[in-house]
């Protein structure tokens, strides 16, 4: 397999948009070797109210090898499923510390892919938004896709980005 081929996102997302699908999400366990590692971009990008932490906003416990209370951390941030390691289809180039874009299952109805702060556009580069228009495609009509910056949201679909402020 080729360097290009080994990055390029696959064209059909599977496990994620299993979260739509009729197939079971799986559990972290069942990442094939996948792991948070150093990414802690979740932890900006949520809020924890066990922690008084507010969406937006770097987490107190983080640090460069990751989160310092991990193993006492609180059940907002244990419930939290990252895409990435949901879905083994996911490569590298799609790890939320390497895009910048983190995704996430948000109800039945909705799969939310939430920009970095510190690079409010990552969704715009090829690999991300071919991912997330492919997805779009891959769950609908059922459920959508969306995109979500700081103060900003958008509807993914399989052509377009729009957003949810035009009716």
């Amino acid at each position: 397999m080729s360097e290009a081929e080994r990055e390029a996102p696959s064209e059909s997302p599977t496990v994620l948009s299993g979260f739509a699908l009729d197939a079971p999400v799986p559990s972290p366990a069942d990442g094939a070797a996948k792991s948070c590692g150093s990414c802690t971009l979740c932890c900006t990008i949520m809020g924890v109210p066990e922690l008084k932490k507010r969406p937006w906003e770097p987490c107190r416990h983080v640090s460069g090898a990751g989160c310092t209370i991990y193993a006492e951390r609180p059940a907002g941030c244990r419930s939290f499923m990252c895409g990435w390691l949901l879905d083994p289809g996911m490569g590298s180039e799609l790890k939320p510390e390497k895009c910048h874009v983190v995704l996430q299952e948000r109800g039945e109805l909705h799969i939310v892919a939430t920009c970095d702060p510190a690079y409010p556009d990552a969704w715009r580069a090829p690999h991300v938004i071919s991912y997330l228009h492919s997805l779009a495609k891959a769950i609908a009509p059922t459920r959508r896709v969306l995109l979500m910056e700081r103060n900003r949201l958008w509807y993914v679909t399989e052509n377009a980005v729009v957003p949810t402020d035009i009716g």
